[in-house]
């Protein structure tokens, strides 16, 4: 409670307070204002740009995975000597794990965003993070979803049936494979996106009543439980498709992702050039390990070979991740773009083959044909997804800034933090309106006036 005088202004003792608080303020130097405007803008904002790139990778990944032949047998026939027919059906195998890689890579940055919306302003706005998921997935996912449906009346072999419709539109996808099988149709790669809108429904509400601990160790607890669905899902000798597009097999790259944004607590680690190098050789090889040697794909599916290959494949996931992020990385912009725009990529990866099949007919007749089918449906699923970025996705983006608190892009301000930014300009105002300090030309005398 204020303590005024008979005349209602306020006290002198109070009144010295506030003055000697000014004091300190105007004596404030440039390199302390400069240190708790960058601090601000630590809390405020997180982007780093190497991870585009990294999304590029795994996006390049599947796209192989699903161009090039697993089998050296397919290679051989088009005039590819046995030990580089090896490699490209290696890489072809190896490239499912992109998939893998998006899903440590989306759970880091989730929870990692979510950690400094809670630090900024003290709790989660978990509507707003849903609005933000929304309009960031859903545009694309639903138009993509309508496309291929409408595909199926024209193009023979594309069939999406109204139990597959249902699945995928309650981002559901991935069970509908579980429980029924592949669609004939262009979708079927959206299963993931299901895993991670499943993910995203359920996550901010934890992080909002836990510690870091706490996060920790559900983290954990994730673990745990895919392990035990791979041992329960090998044991019943079911087959790879129910296994691979299982939400809870697929727990381990998340609980990663999840592990890597606790416990570096913000901080990005100071690693050697040589060791970065070494951590990159590490995690490929881990993929192809868990591609080739345990053979996480290939039925028919060993508990011995699952329970051991994909924990191999988040590993490999983890020293990727660590490998590429750094502050101050200046990777190239095209990469950074193809980053960008590595959801639609994804999306319409699939469709940008079946145009190829198209495009180039007697694509087997000889390694150069096959080649120009695969370089034409790269060129036309970047076309597609640039497209899709630049008139399709851009305008909910540019929506989704206004339920923002954390900034995850290049350029642009969040619209909570201008409207904090001005209300706080209000208030400081205010108490000085409210105390009758003036701006003087003249030097502040050391003894203020008691009247």
């Amino acid at each position: 409670m204020r303590h005024r005088g008979t005349d209602g202004q306020t006290s002198k003792s109070e009144r010295r307070l506030l003055y000697n608080q000014v004091l300190a303020s105007l004596s404030t130097t440039p390199a302390e204002i400069s240190a708790v405007e960058t601090a601000r803008t630590v809390n405020s904002r997180f982007y780093h740009p190497e991870l585009d790139a990294l999304r590029f990778f795994a996006f390049l990944m599947v796209f192989l995975h699903h161009a090039f032949p697993h089998q050296p047998e397919f290679w051989a026939k088009l005039g590819v000597p046995s030990a580089i027919a090896a490699v490209l059906a290696g890489i072809g195998a190896t490239g499912a794990f992109g998939v893998s890689l998006f899903f440590v890579l989306s759970a880091y940055l989730i929870t990692e965003l979510l950690q400094r919306e809670k630090e900024l302003i003290g709790t989660l706005d978990v509507k707003s993070f849903y609005v933000r998921r929304i309009l960031r997935i859903w545009p694309l996912y639903f138009f993509f979803l309508a496309l291929a449906t409408a595909l199926q009346f024209s193009v023979p072999g594309q069939h999406v049936g109204w139990r597959a419709g249902l699945g995928f539109s309650a981002l559901a996808g991935n069970w509908y494979i579980v429980f029924i099988g592949f669609p004939s149709s262009v979708i079927f790669p959206l299963w993931s996106v299901s895993i991670e809108e499943q993910f995203y429904l359920s996550w901010p509400l934890i992080v909002r009543r836990v510690t870091q601990m706490g996060m920790a160790a559900f983290a954990v607890g994730l673990l745990a439980i895919a392990t035990a669905a791979r041992f329960y899902l090998g044991a019943h000798h079911r087959p790879e498709s129910e296994i691979w597009c299982n939400t809870l097999v697929q727990f381990d790259p998340i609980a990663a992702g999840i592990l890597i944004a606790v416990l570096l607590r913000g901080v990005v680690p100071q690693i050697s050039r040589l060791a970065r190098g070494a951590m990159i050789v590490a995690g490929v090889t881990c993929l192809a390990t868990a591609a080739n040697y345990f053979g996480i794909k290939n039925d028919p599916i060993t508990t011995a070979r699952i329970v051991r290959g994909y924990p191999a494949v988040a590993l490999g996931g983890v020293l990727l991740l660590l490998a590429v992020l750094r502050d101050g990385a200046a990777p190239s912009r095209n990469l950074v773009y193809l980053g960008r725009i590595s959801y639609g990529l994804y999306v319409f990866h699939v469709l940008g083959l079946l145009i190829s099949d198209y495009v180039v007919p007697s694509q087997t007749a000889s390694l150069a044909r096959y080649a120009v089918r695969v370089a034409v449906a790269f060129a036309m699923t970047v076309t597609l997804a640039a497209m899709s970025y630049r008139w399709l996705e851009t305008p909910f983006l540019t929506l989704k800034q206004r339920f923002t608190h954390v900034l995850s892009r290049p350029g642009g301000e969040n619209e909570g933090s201008k409207r904090k930014a001005k209300s706080e300009e209000r208030k400081a105002a205010a108490n000085i309106s409210a105390y009758g300090f003036r701006r003087r030309s003249s030097r502040i005398s050391p003894h203020p006036s008691t009247d």
